[in-house]
């Protein structure tokens, strides 16, 4: 079932706030009877309403009745001011009459009064006017004082603000427009001179701190030609000045009223750093108040290169003079640096002082770009700055290396040329420069219009106050670089050069040029693998002109005079020469001279250390070569006519048995372990060394015993002929000699190899990383120079061992020989008793030069182990001589006897020792003197001396001499010998 539809409520009754007021109560009456539905309602309401009105009427009446008085007294004020309010209408309508009349007569009057008041605006706009011409006809004088005042801020301000007056209010003036050209020419004046000083604060003053900083960390090194000529200001004006100046330049980078700003009127009274910064900020101020950022802008990075040549200019101007003072032009200050390396240095931080300028003037150039909105073009930066300072050097290097003339040959071959007119357009930034190739041709400079094609070198010293007016801008003031630069002068202006030029100064400069290399790599941010164009120009001049046509052409002529000169092998060196290489013994020429080029190339490779596998290939090549002229030459000294011909010595040393044999001795041993404590205390520079161990006298009679029976039992049947020994004396001179020079020169390479395994760079603490990675020497380049050095050492122990084998070679030839060994007429006459035989008075002579020719070739030690043990295979041969005896006779042991003591007497004074081994021979001989029996009982009494095959040998030519032929006689004597050799142990040392 659907719901009632609503219903409308009751109207229900509405008062009003206050009941009680008659309004609101009449209200209420009227919607009291309307809404009554019956009379009797009404009724009601009426007898209520009435009710209400009487008691209302009643208090009314109480109310008159109470306050009669008051309103006796204000019925007749209230009469009174009626009467006022009506004659004060009155009064004011009166006055609107008079208002409207007056009204009339201002608009009668009111044309006459506009025309006097515009004329009188117009008289006001015409004063005004007069005022600022006024004005602006003092503003020429006025800039003139601020520009003579250095106040370059105020000046520009008033050249500005009259400038803008004259185009702005003005410019409908026709008579100002001389007066309007005269300010625009002192706008441009202003403007170079702005300029101008902003190149002094930027370059001169810059380079000068440099300068005097660098004087002051080398005031030992350089005189007062660099010094300051500021005199000594009281301290408290140089702190009220600072103090002003950084108050000034805070105000200046916030923004505050510049007018004030320049309060500073002696400008020596400020510290450099502060005063640069100062005026810097002053002068670019002026710019962005003259319009004129884009202009300078482009002024100064046309201008950089040439600045930087007066810079260069200058400060070889004021070096020179120092130099000049102390006497030579290439003696450096104090020598203690060369005059190059210390302009270099210089100019380097001359560089980066400019540099650290140009920073802050781009700064302010930014700072002043955002305040003026200026619009043009991008401002150069850092690296633009840095690539011409590369060129810059790039000259300067080129001077002192001498690159003109070492390269004018090619030059004039090639014909290159490149047709450029400005060398700034090199610095322009180019996406594609990913090339090796060299950026920069300084050997010729450009082709210069109407000049007929002739070229002009541009040298760093060709540069002189006039330079800088080619690249200073004319009237329109705007910056190009079509100017004429220095490099187009026509006149050719004298060079000014520190030192004399020269390629080898590139060996001196290296290791800083390649500090400040990096430096400025740094500076442009270069990538790996992108050097720089001053480290490309560095790189191609050592590898193209140095390496290859100087130090490499020096090591192939050597090796070619190595090949060619046949007599290289016989000239040793002076002794001048010989006593500065503190040695004592003379050595082959050619040797010390390859040793010169070693010397040579470690220094280079000190020098140049990134280059050091390129000079280790040469110097291997010269090693390698001269090795084989070595070998050669020690060939053609033991085998000079044939391969035919047979050295005996040089044969048996080619035995590997009997070479490994004489090299295990202990005295080859101590020789060569002495000679290498030798060079270690030349090295360490001490007074002596611990010697090895010596041999007890046992040991070393018993390994000479062991040496003369290996090289008998080596010998064979036939001898030895006059044609298998080296009988010329200047042959083994020669020998020694090639010896000497060989385990020296071997000395000298296995050092410089050692030193090769140690850090090659020398003082350098900044190279780059590619240079770095270069440095290391090859493990496989030291082995090779290690095994060059070995195989020289190897040469020498030939030499010695062939020396050594030599001279016993001889005592076989001269006392084995069949000739005389064989020969039995000894038997002479009684003169003939008294001398020693023919053979052994010529091997005594021979002895005796080979011992004055060794002493003055070799080292003693060698010496002695050249003679040492020679008595004993002496002795033993002249033993085995009795085995060729028929019989024996007093004559005959005479005669032997006298051959011992005479190698004895000779063996001694050259060993300086009594080699007693050659008593055996002579005891030996004196037992032959014997009969048997007397033999035997000697044996028993003193014990064996000698072997059996010796003894038996001796009893055998005692029988002989005593006529006993018995077998069983000598079966028996044999056979008693046999019991004694059984029984007793032998004495003394067998031979």
């Amino acid at each position: 079932m659907d719901p009632p539809p609503p219903t409308k409520p009751p109207r229900g009754v509405k008062y009003g706030k206050d009941e009680s007021a008659g309004c609101g109560f009449l209200v209420n009456v009227i919607k009291s009877l309307g809404f009554s539905e019956t009379t009797e309602e009404r009724q009601k309401e009426k007898l209520k309403i009435e009710q209400e009105f009487k008691r209302s009427d009643l208090r009314l009446n109480e109310l008159v009745s109470r306050h009669d008085q008051q309103l006796t007294q204000v019925l007749p004020l209230f009469s009174q001011v009626a009467i006022e309010i009506t004659a004060s209408r009155e009064r004011i309508h009166a006055v609107k009459e008079n208002l409207g009349a007056c009204k009339r007569l201002l608009q009668c009057r009111r044309d006459e009064l506009k025309k006097m008041w515009t004329d009188a605006v117009q008289h006001k706009y015409v004063l005004e006017m007069l005022e600022q011409i006024q004005e602006l006809r003092k503003v020429p004088q006025r800039v003139v004082s601020y520009t003579a005042k250095r106040q370059y801020l105020h000046a520009s301000k008033a050249l500005t603000d009259a400038l803008n007056t004259l185009n702005g209010p003005l410019q409908g003036v026709e008579g100002l427009a001389d007066l309007r050209t005269d300010l625009q020419t002192r706008r441009q004046q202003l403007y170079h001179r702005l300029h101008e000083e902003l190149v002094t604060q930027i370059y001169k003053n810059s380079a000068n701190e440099a300068l005097f900083a660098f004087q002051r960390s080398n005031s030992s090194r350089l005189n007062s030609s660099f010094t300051r000529g500021i005199g000594v200001r009281r301290s408290t004006d140089r702190i009220e000045a600072n103090a002003r100046v950084r108050k000034a330049l805070a105000e200046m980078a916030q923004g505050f009223d510049l007018e004030n700003a320049e309060i500073i009127e002696d400008a020596d009274l400020i510290d450099p750093e502060l005063s640069m910064s100062y005026f810097i900020a002053i002068i670019v101020e002026c710019f962005g108040m003259l319009h004129k950022v884009p202009d300078s802008l482009e002024t100064l990075r046309v201008q950089i290169q040439t600045e930087l040549l007066n810079v260069v200019r200058n400060t070889t101007q004021q070096l020179s003079a120092v130099v000049a003072v102390e006497g030579s032009a290439n003696a450096a200050v104090n020598g203690s640096s060369n005059p190059l390396l210390m302009l270099l240095e210089i100019i380097f931080k001359q560089f980066k002082a400019i540099a650290k300028t140009h920073s802050l003037v781009l700064k302010n150039y930014l700072a002043v770009g955002q305040k003026y909105a200026v619009v043009g073009p991008q401002p150069y930066d850092l690296t633009d700055f840095w690539a011409q300072a590369q060129s810059v050097l790039q000259l300067l290097l080129t001077d002192y290396l001498d690159i003109q003339n070492a390269s004018s040959d090619e030059s004039s071959s090639t014909g290159f040329a490149e047709p450029t007119s400005n060398i700034n357009s090199y610095f322009l930034r180019r996406k594609a420069a990913n090339t090796k190739r060299s950026m920069f041709k300084f050997d010729k400079s450009s082709h210069i219009a109407g000049s007929g094609g002739k070229e002009h070198r541009r040298n760093a010293s060709d540069v002189s106050i006039d330079d800088n007016m080619g690249s200073q801008l004319d009237g329109s003031g705007k910056g190009s670089t079509s100017g004429i630069l220095p490099h187009e002068r026509k006149q050719q202006r004298e060079k000014l050069l520190i030192c004399t030029p020269d390629q080898n100064v590139i060996t001196k400069v290296y290791l800083p040029l390649m500090g400040y290399i990096q430096e400025i790599e740094s500076f442009m941010k270069c990538k790996p693998g992108q050097p720089c164009s001053l480290h490309d120009f560095v790189d191609n001049y050592i590898k193209e002109t140095f390496l290859s046509k100087g130090h490499n052409r020096n090591l192939q002529l050597t090796i070619e005079s190595l090949s060619k000169n046949q007599d290289a092998w016989r000239t040793i060196i002076s002794p001048e020469e010989m006593k500065a290489l503190n040695l004592n013994r003379p050595l082959l020429q050619s040797t010390v001279m390859v040793e010169r080029r070693l010397v040579e190339t470690k220094n280079l490779i000190q020098d140049l250390p990134c280059y050091s596998e390129e000079l280790l290939k040469m110097v291997c090549a010269l090693l390698k070569e001269y090795r084989e002229n070595c070998q050669a030459a020690y060939r053609g000294i033991v085998q000079p006519d044939s391969e035919d011909k047979r050295i005996y010595s040089v044969a048996w040393l080619k035995d590997e048995d009997i070479s490994r044999f004489l090299k295990s001795l202990p005295n080859w041993t101590d020789l060569k372990i002495s000679s290498q404590r030798t060079r270690q205390t030349r090295k360490l520079q001490r007074g002596s060394f611990e010697p090895s161990e010596e041999e007890s006298p046992l040991q070393v009679q018993q390994r000479n015993i062991r040496e003369a029976e290996m090289l008998t039992s080596n010998l064979g049947e036939g001898g030895i002929t006059q044609r298998e020994i080296l009988d010329d004396i200047g042959v083994l001179k020669e020998l020694a000699i090639l010896q000497e020079s060989m385990e020296w020169f071997s000395a000298r390479v296995s050092e410089f190899a050692n030193e090769l395994r140690r850090p090659l760079v020398n003082g350098l603490n900044a190279i780059s990383a590619e240079c770095t990675a270069n440095i290391a020497i090859k493990d496989g380049t030291i082995k090779v120079m290690t095994n060059l050095a070995l195989e020289f050492d190897e040469l020498a122990n030939t030499c010695l061992l062939v020396l050594h084998l030599e001279v016993r070679v001889q005592c076989f030839h001269y006392l084995r020989s069949k000739s005389s060994a064989r020969n039995n007429s000894y038997v002479g006459s009684k003169d003939d008793i008294l001398e020693p035989d023919r053979q052994v008075q010529v091997l005594t002579k021979r002895l005796s030069e080979m011992d004055e020719a060794f002493s003055a070739t070799l080292h003693p030690r060698k010496t002695r182990y050249v003679f040492e043990g020679l008595a004993h295979l002496a002795s033993r041969i002249l033993i085995q001589a009795s085995n060729y005896l028929e019989h024996i006779d007093q004559i005959t042991v005479q005669r032997m006897c006298r051959n011992s003591i005479a190698l004895q007497q000779t063996l001694s004074n050259i060993t300086a020792s009594r080699e007693v081994a050659l008593d055996q021979a002579k005891h030996f001989y004196e037992l032959l003197c014997m009969e048997p029996d007397e033999i035997l009982n000697a044996l028993l009494e003193r014990g064996t001396q000698f072997s059996e095959m010796q003894l038996l040998n001796a009893l055998q030519l005692s029988c002989r001499a005593c006529g006993i032929t018995d077998a069983n006689l000598l079966a028996s004597y044999q056979q008693k010998l046999s019991d004694i050799l059984g029984a007793k142990p032998s004495k003394g040392i067998v031979v």
